[in-house]
């Protein structure tokens, strides 16, 4: 039952009892003894009430203390993540009075990534331009042979062969084939003196230098290894660069 209930049912039980007789019964001692009474229940019910409110006040700040602290245990692991004001001066990071650059990366802007490497052949007089994924290729040499008409061993040359760093005699990858021919050789090749190989037509020219010509053999990817799409678009970006011999 609440106290509002509990005290109209009071009220109604004291109303129900009968009228005293004020002259004999309704005497000063027995007023003080119903006074006191009176202000027992009040106080007993404003007890009730202030300890109601009180309770309710506590729950409140026990929410708010509960909230607080699901509040710390989120926003410690950011803060503690995040740079303090001590580490903005890390390098790569910002700060408001001066900025410390990373040198390794100052060092990839001065410098962009190498993307080609540059093979050098000083006896025959010439570089060849290839991609960093060609980096620690081999060179291996080979030779052509000029057969004549009658089927006879006329002239014969070197040829260089720029190996994949990747080949390998279960896998091979394609060669850059680079064939050395003297003027005088060339020129009696295009007369028709000698052929190389079965092939139907004659090699490629690459380019020259005051002793050499550099050729492409004929035929020479045809059989479609790997990476051969690769070469063809290497050689098509006339790679090599001639120099002359002294």
């Amino acid at each position: 039952m609440k106290d509002n209930e509990k005290f109209y049912d009071l009220e109604r039980k004291i109303r129900s009892l009968p009228g005293p007789d004020y002259d004999k019964q309704f005497t000063k001692d027995t007023q003080d003894i119903i006074h006191e009474n009176l202000l027992q229940f009040a106080s007993s019910f404003d007890k009730q009430k202030k300890r109601a409110a009180l309770m309710k006040k506590i729950s409140i700040g026990l929410a708010s203390v509960a909230a607080f602290v699901l509040f710390a245990i989120v926003t410690v692991p950011i803060i503690k993540d995040s740079p303090s004001s001590s580490d903005s001066n890390k390098p790569g990071q910002q700060s408001n009075g001066h900025t410390t650059i990373d040198e390794n990366k100052d060092k990839e802007e001065i410098n962009p990534k190498q993307t080609e490497i540059l093979y050098e052949n000083t006896e025959y007089g010439f570089t060849f331009t290839l991609p960093t994924s060609w980096d620690h290729y081999q060179i291996v040499s080979d030779s052509w042979e000029g057969i004549s008409i009658d089927q006879q061993q006329i002239e014969n040359g070197q040829i260089l062969l720029i190996r994949h760093p990747e080949w390998t005699e279960e896998k091979p990858r394609q060669d850059i084939p680079i064939m050395i021919f003297t003027h005088d050789q060339w020129s009696t090749l295009e007369k028709g003196e000698f052929h190389i190989g079965t092939a139907p037509i004659g090699p490629t020219m690459l380019g020259q230098n005051n002793e050499y010509i550099f050729a492409l053999p004929a035929r020479y990817n045809f059989a479609f290894l790997e990476g051969y799409e690769e070469v063809e678009i290497i050689i098509a970006n006339n790679p090599i660069q001639p120099k002359n011999v002294e």
